[in-house]
């Protein structure tokens, strides 16, 4: 894991700690520092890092070398160093603070995946600011003797990890992309006949395993995961995934089962439909929807019959035709549905896109 740590040369105080902090750590993450706007970029740009350590508030520096690294895709980790607490907001509130505060502290804050903070007085401060939830509290070595410089920097190391085990679907190539969707299609249909093209995937790493294993945990997927992987004869590696810490988006609701939902009483086949389109409709109006609700809708498709005239007519008058054919569209990218299972006729549409992203984007800080 690479680290870059960007801080301020002339603040003493954040020096020493940044100093500590990465001698201390060891082989667990290769860190590497910058001071200057500049040198921060040309780092970022060549360097492949996984995490930018900001450290410190109120530089205006921090917005252009915060951005790059999202542009680039890494993800950010916040020190404040007691600069987010009240008094140091007054200090020249009008003409610099608050300023600084409407253009990018706000921002940056919210952004990070977490923020360190070193003390139970910093903690409040951030709870009555309300602009991430996402804290951890880790003693600083430099200032007080009740943690040690290794255990400061194991504690550190262990929000790192953290941070790189959320959202994995972010981190995930086009072709790690393409071998979840091709797991996932040969679970859900149980043969591997039913795919586009041979099952050829390179070899996995361990982290590529790890964010495989991750994603499939953190979206209830996992036996469906395990499915695939054992009809294309792949042996995963013995990972406990559900010992492995992540972090979720604000106000995070974790996907429930449709069948657990909607119940299992019905009719017939499309009244069953019928609800599962509605409630469908009700988690995507707010942004709620998840891989795992598309793969329980792709079983139900394959695995029941329904009268599709009859069907459609219902979907239309209940309003629903819209989005079951937007669903369908997204189902037969990302599960693989052939429009021999499909009720209604897919629609691709710039909603049925955004509705993608949604899925996508499920566990999105």
């Amino acid at each position: 894991m690479r680290i870059l740590h960007y801080y301020d040369k002339d603040d003493a105080m954040v020096g020493q700690h940044v100093k500590l902090l990465t001698e201390s750590m060891g082989l667990e993450a290769e860190n590497h520092t910058a001071t200057q706007a500049e040198q921060a970029r040309t780092l970022l740009k060549g360097g492949q890092y996984n995490v930018l350590h900001l450290h410190g508030c109120w530089r205006n520096s921090s917005h252009s070398v915060v951005t790059l690294a999202f542009k680039l895709g890494v993800r950010l980790v916040l020190t404040p160093h007691g600069q987010l607490q009240p008094w140091v907001q007054e200090e020249n509130r009008w003409k610099e603070k608050l300023p600084k505060r409407l253009l990018y502290q706000r921002s940056i804050v919210k952004k990070a995946y977490a923020v360190i903070i070193q003390g139970r007085m910093e903690q409040e401060c951030m709870e009555q600011l309300g602009w991430n939830a996402r804290t951890v509290i880790i003693r600083n070595a430099v200032v007080t003797s009740s943690i040690t410089a290794t255990d400061m920097a194991r504690q550190t190391f262990a929000v790192y990890r953290k941070v790189m085990d959320s959202n994995p679907l972010e981190l995930m190539d086009s072709d790690m992309r393409k071998t979840l969707h091709d797991i996932l299609m040969t679970g859900i249909t149980g043969d591997k006949r039913w795919l586009t093209e041979p099952f050829q995937p390179s070899p996995l790493s361990s982290e590529q395993w790890r964010q495989l294993l991750c994603y499939a945990h953190q979206e209830h997927i996992t036996d469906t995961l395990r499915k695939g992987l054992r009809i294309l004869g792949l042996e995963a590696p013995d990972m406990d995934v559900e010992q492995i810490a992540y972090f979720l988006p604000d106000g995070f609701r974790q996907a429930e089962s449709i069948k657990q939902t909607i119940g299992y009483q019905f009719a017939s086949e499309n009244d069953r439909l019928m609800a599962t389109f509605r409630y469908l409709r009700k988690l995507a109006t707010n942004g709620q929807l998840g891989i795992s609700h598309l793969i329980e809708l792709d079983r139900e498709l394959r695995e029941h019959g329904c009268e599709e005239e009859a069907l459609a007519d219902d979907l239309k008058e209940r309003r629903l035709w819209t989005i079951a054919s937007r669903l369908m569209q997204i189902a037969s990218s990302l599960t693989g549905l052939t429009e021999g299972f499909m009720p209604v006729t897919p629609t691709n549409d710039r909603a049925t896109r955004k509705l993608r992203k949604q899925i996508e984007n499920h566990l999105k800080i």
